[in-house]
């Protein structure tokens, strides 16, 4: 009893983490929304002030204008999708670091 209660937890383990492993990874829209409910919050937390946010939006719509500008033949290439994503990160890293300066809104 107590084998087969192993085998079926393994198994049950082994189902998850595949699962987990196929899920695909968030899309370009998706991390843009992702950033801007993060850009918000900061925002109401008073993380953010106001000039930090308006940079960080900046920054977002130029990365949107930047896709747009990619997606004018009616697709992206893996190079463009991959830049994109650099910038992402980028931004992301952004308001980590905006988020955790200290300068609090007053």
């Amino acid at each position: 009893m107590k084998n087969r209660l192993t085998q079926l937890a393994a198994a049950f383990a082994l189902a998850l983490s595949t699962a987990t492993l196929a899920a695909p990874a968030p899309g370009i829209h998706e991390r843009m929304n992702h950033m801007e409910t993060r850009i918000e919050r900061g925002i109401k937390t008073g993380d953010l002030t106001r000039d930090e946010a308006r940079k960080l939006r900046d920054e977002m719509r130029e990365i949107k204008r930047r896709e747009d500008r990619m997606r004018t033949d009616g697709r992206l290439s893996d190079r463009e999708r991959a830049k994109l994503h650099e910038d992402l990160d980028r931004l992301d890293r952004h308001i980590t670091r905006e988020k955790r300066d200290d300068q609090r809104r007053r």
